[in-house]
């Protein structure tokens, strides 16, 4: 039972972590808009994909010029 909510607990977490870093990256934005003749609030969600996209390829060249580094070093017998 302690496992079940550590897992539910842990991927809460991770959602949580997910969506606040897209909102601090600018990958989501929120905006309203009312209707009062209908007594309604609209809430739209728009995802930005090219900004996703373009700090996702940003990490992934920066991850592998260090992994390429750190391999350098390693082979080369330098510390970091």
């Amino acid at each position: 039972m302690r496992r079940k909510h550590f897992g539910s607990i842990l991927f809460a977490l991770f959602v949580s972590l997910i969506v606040a870093v897209g909102f601090s990256r600018g990958w989501f934005e929120i905006s309203s808009s009312e209707d009062p003749t209908r007594n309604q609030v609209h809430v739209n969600v728009t995802l930005d994909r090219g900004k996703f996209q373009s700090d996702t390829e940003s990490a992934i060249d920066k991850t592998k010029r260090e992994a390429s580094q750190l391999s350098d070093s390693i082979k080369h017998g330098r510390p970091n």
